[in-house]
């Protein structure tokens, strides 16, 4: 019978020393990744107001012409 509260002991301590492990390695994935969001999005926004910044004229087009229609 002793040999069962060993085992079940056992078996008890490694799923918590498990669980704490993943814990552990999970938080530093998700900190990770939010670093790197962070890191795009600041980039993102650097780049769009860079764009809105110098409009975009395309030479190809030409002047506006109004069309009247003639009866």
């Amino acid at each position: 019978m002793g040999d069962f509260w060993k085992i079940l002991l056992i078996a008890i301590l490694i799923f918590y020393v498990f669980n704490m492990i993943i814990k552990l390695v999970f938080r530093r994935k998700v900190r990770k990744l939010q670093q790197q969001m962070e890191q795009y999005t600041q980039g993102e926004t650097e780049s769009r107001t860079d764009e809105s910044k110098t409009p975009h004229v395309d030479p190809n087009i030409g002047e506006y012409t109004d069309f009247e229609e003639i009866e």
